[in-house]
């Protein structure tokens, strides 16, 4: 596999991005209430962990030292606390962002890497939450600024 010095730096960025989406999902569920809601955000949060994992095995199998990227503890008392104090879906709003930046570094590395069919099955996948987030948003009266 490829892996010129920009690659790794794209997948370094996927990482980071793929971390932050997460907590906020994590956080969009528990500003939730609904049932079917939370388990979206739950589900959501469950897939950039995996995202996070796939791309963590593609470092390392490139060679590149992982371990001082991860961040191995969450503080989830302080999650908790900023969810509380932030209404109105803004965890969902960063979750966006996050995502629609996510794409965009994905297209970047698949520039770099054609052949990175993880890659593409991430990209797509997240491209199709991105949507669904965004018409969620939508039904629920909330407008995403550009």
């Amino acid at each position: 596999m490829y892996s010129s010095p920009e690659f790794i730096a794209s997948l370094k960025k996927i990482l980071n991005l793929l971390k932050n989406a997460k907590l906020e999902y994590l956080k969009a569920s528990d500003e939730s209430n609904s049932t079917n809601d939370k388990r979206y955000f739950n589900l959501q949060s469950t897939l950039r962990n995996r995202y996070f994992q796939d791309i963590t095995k593609l470092l390392r199998s490139l060679n590149v030292e992982v371990e001082n990227l991860v961040i191995h503890r969450l503080n989830f008392e302080q999650m908790v606390i900023s969810t509380i104090k932030k209404p109105n879906h803004t965890h969902l709003h960063k979750s966006i962002k996050f995502d629609q930046n996510l794409v965009a570094i994905y297209d970047e590395a698949l520039t770099l890497n054609p052949g990175a069919s993880v890659l593409k099955t991430h990209r797509d996948k997240i491209s199709e939450s991105v949507s669904e987030s965004i018409y969620f948003l939508e039904n629920a009266g909330f407008i995403l600024e550009s």
